[in-house]
């Protein structure tokens, strides 16, 4: 059995991040109890760290399975001249994903498009494939609420394509169970888990537009892929059926009352060398740190960070690097 300090080495030299060195890892345990380390080391160690090298991989992957879909509707998988690549929201994660993707796959920046492009433009979309890129999904609301209910031109955007994909390096299966409702119609029900999930928002006065505007949708011809699956972290097939229960017992001892109107009950156990997805129980922030919109912070701080990608324009060919 491996000693407490093993454990510690081992996690840093897997995940072989600046920003999480065996310093930070050992400060982040010193906060707690000694009788809660060798849980709180567990939990480390159910972590999945995205790496830079380890996003290209996944953004292979991820390419290979739109692209198996995309293939059997008959869209031209090999030159993409009626697919349309993109991002729901500018300056936050999905920037990167998108950058990574196109460099991962050797895409020509002539098959990005900017959603305000993408309005602007007078092609005719009923032949064509609409792929809106993610680096992490964990309700889903902001694509389904944010993005598509609260917004009308989005929706009949969306509409207009045959084909609409949701693609994310990760997706977690409170955004699976959704959208499975979604493709079956069950708009109602989807609403339901918003307002049971987000207590603290009062829905009541824009419930019914809501459900309206996604009602527009037809969501059979919308698909969600991914190319790696999130869960709770109690729920990870590396812990004992004894840990789980002390792990949960960690977690809640952990939180506070502030967590309200945020989605770290997913509990999920993905992060990435950039930042960490609001789904991170908040105890593990200080090491996997959030950084929703990463153009506010200062170059130098983002450490293992191409520089290229935080200028990233998506409809700019001009910065290209080599992999």
């Amino acid at each position: 059995m491996q000693s407490a300090a093993q454990q510690l080495e081992r996690l840093s030299n897997a995940w072989n991040e600046p920003e999480i060195n065996l310093t930070a890892i050992k400060r982040w345990l010193g906060q707690f109890p000694v009788d809660d380390q060798p849980i709180a080391i567990r939990l480390l160690e159910c972590m999945e760290l995205h790496s830079w090298a380890r996003m290209l991989r996944e953004c292979r992957l991820l390419h290979q399975r739109l692209c198996m879909d995309l293939r059997d509707d008959g869209f031209d998988v090999e030159g993409f001249s009626d697919i349309d690549f993109t991002r729901a929201f500018v300056c936050k994660s999905g920037d990167m994903a998108s950058y990574v993707y196109r460099k991962a796959n050797r895409l020509s920046v002539n098959h990005f498009k900017t959603i305000e492009a993408l309005h602007q433009s007078h092609l005719d979309r009923s032949k064509r494939a609409i792929v809106i890129l993610d680096d992490y999904i964990g309700t889903g609301s902001q694509f389904i609420f944010q993005f598509l209910g609260r917004s009308e031109a989005n929706t009949a955007l969306i509409s207009a394509y045959k084909r609409a994909r949701l693609c994310s390096l990760v997706v977690h299966d409170d955004a699976r169970t959704k959208w499975r409702l979604l493709q079956r119609h069950c708009i109602e029900d989807v609403m339901a888990m918003e307002e049971r999930q987000l207590e603290c928002v009062d829905f009541r006065l824009e419930r019914k537009a809501l459900i309206q505007t996604l009602s527009r949708v037809d969501w059979r011809k919308a698909g969600l892929i991914a190319a790696q699956r999130d869960f709770p972290v109690m729920a990870h097939p590396a812990l004992t059926a004894e840990e789980r229960i002390t792990m949960r017992q960690f977690l809640n001892d952990c939180s506070c009352e502030e967590e309200a109107g945020t989605t770290e009950f997913l509990l999920g156990h993905h992060s990435f060398f950039y930042g960490a997805p609001n789904a991170l129980a908040r105890v593990l922030l200080p090491l996997f740190k959030r950084v929703e919109d990463f153009t506010i912070y200062p170059k130098e701080s983002l450490r293992g960070l191409p520089a290229e990608i935080i200028d990233y324009d998506i409809e700019n060919p001009k910065p290209i690097t080599p992999l």
